[in-house]
């Protein structure tokens, strides 16, 4: 059985991809070369260029999950509300940059962070209604997210809590 690939429906995904990533570049803004090398790290902390590879990967599970989605909506009506809940995850995902770079606030990052598990929540579990494949990419990410995120940022603000 050969493999096709719907090109527009793979555009509108990497583009909207793209504009979530460059959304996510402008919030940050100069900070993280200016800012962020002066912070004290806490016990848990990847190199930067580590943090943009893991970035990378989270962006292509996005592609590859919203283009399944976006594959489900003309046959099952709960897909859009699923592809609803990623458009808000990566939006979110993105906004967290603004909570930690441009406010320069760990403290603010960790709070935001928190507010996303909600949404991420609401998404896994959707994955999991429509769509087995994006269900276990989603659950890798939580994973990402309650076993690395987590800890980081709370011991990144734990560590510069007087800044």
């Amino acid at each position: 059985m050969p493999f096709d690939i719907d090109l527009p429906r793979l555009a509108i995904v990497v583009i909207w991809t793209i504009a979530m990533a460059i959304l996510g570049t402008v919030l940050a803004g100069d900070a993280v070369r200016t800012w962020y090398p002066t912070l004290t790290k806490g016990r848990i902390e990847i190199p930067v260029a580590l943090f943009a590879v893991v970035g990378l990967v989270f962006y292509v599970v996005d592609v590859i999950v919203g283009y399944r989605l976006l594959g489900l909506v003309d046959t099952d009506p709960t897909a859009s509300l699923v592809l609803v809940a990623l458009v808000v995850v990566m939006l979110y995902n993105e906004l967290w940059n603004a909570a930690l770079f441009r406010l320069r606030s760990p403290f603010a990052a960790l709070i935001a962070l928190l507010g996303f598990l909600a949404p991420l929540a609401i998404l896994l579990a959707g994955c999991w209604l429509v769509d087995t494949p994006s269900f276990v990419l989603i659950g890798i990410y939580v994973l990402w997210v309650v076993a690395y995120d987590l800890p980081w940022i709370h011991g990144l603000w734990r560590a510069n809590a007087t800044s």
